[in-house]
């Protein structure tokens, strides 16, 4: 053995130069820095003779034993039922039976069976969901509570692990996103970890598209309203409760290829508030342009989550 370690030492110390002065010598033809020999050292096999291995003690033995009984899994038809009966709750906003199943062990982020249980079906075609009951995979309870409003239930799959960020299979599409898509202010701001009494918990955006302007409310108490430019005829500003999901200080429209700086996303849809020009009247495509020190000045205070008024 330590014949063999000497070797490996000696060729470590010895070959690796040579190889790496290659064609400076003349002696060696190029090739790469090599960690073993090309020869491997002998290395002794252990010495035979020695007698027979200890027996092993009653420990081990049970140990040994128990490696061998074959591994209790759960039955899968079980399994499948009590999925499914999560998702029946979820989706009849039932927050006693998730809370049950959920302390049995059924996974929070178990996704649908398909094909979905026919009992199920009716409860998917009230809404858009229906669209991921019978296309498109991934569904979690998470993300249907998200999308019906069930705060108390999301609260309950979140304190047993439920992943905020999971995705459906084809496009990617979150709790959050849901949430949004529905208009579930309370939901969104759940998942985006809005605190009671936090900045975002006590400040809104309130927008005015009669009066074309925006004022902060901070705990109730408003600020003076600033100028804004909304959706020109043909493509209206939408109207209601939203939440401020994401922040890009530079942005670019995909869709008018646009810049779009300060830009504050609302509920993950595809318009929001940014600098633009004001030229007096509702001008933009659906966004609400702010002059530039308006935006910035939002960018900076409004954190995300904050509640956002349209009307």
């Amino acid at each position: 053995m330590r014949k063999a370690v000497l070797l490996l030492l000696g060729f470590c110390t010895v070959s690796a130069p040579a190889a790496l002065r290659g064609s400076e010598s003349g002696l060696f033809a190029p090739r790469p820095l090599l960690l073993t020999p090309d020869e491997p050292p002998e290395i002794p096999l252990p010495e035979r003779g020695l007698g027979a291995p200890l027996p092993a003690s009653p420990l081990d033995a049970a140990r040994e034993a128990e490696a061998l009984v074959p591994e209790k899994t759960p039955d899968a038809s079980l399994e499948a039922k009590r999925v499914n009966d999560l998702f029946h709750a979820v989706l009849r906003g039932d927050a006693g039976t998730v809370a049950a199943l959920l302390d049995e062990g059924v996974n929070p982020d178990s996704e649908l069976p398909f094909p979905v249980r026919e009992d199920l079906l009716p409860l998917f075609r009230k809404d858009f969901l229906h669209y991921y009951a019978t296309v498109e995979k991934g569904l979690t309870p998470l993300m249907v509570a998200a999308a019906r409003g069930h705060r108390d239930i999301a609260v309950l799959l979140l304190e047993k692990g439920a992943r905020i960020n999971a995705c459906t299979k084809r496009h990617r599409t979150t709790a959050l996103w849901l949430a949004g898509y529905a208009g579930r202010v309370q939901v969104m701001q759940l998942l985006l970890g809005v605190q009671p009494g936090s900045v975002a918990d006590l400040t809104v955006l309130e927008v005015d598209l009669g009066s074309q302007t925006v004022r902060v409310l901070r705990d109730g108490v408003p600020d003076e309203p600033a100028p804004i430019s909304s959706g020109r005829k043909g493509f209206p500003t939408p109207t209601g409760e939203f939440v401020v999901t994401n922040k890009h200080r530079q942005w670019r429209s995909t869709l008018y290829h646009a810049s779009m700086p300060f830009y504050l996303r609302l509920s993950c849809r595809d318009f929001g508030l940014h600098a633009g020009q004001l030229p007096g009247y509702p001008a933009s495509h659906g966004c609400i342009r702010l002059n530039p020190e308006t935006a910035k000045a939002l960018f900076e205070e409004i954190p995300i989550g904050t509640r956002v008024v349209i009307k």
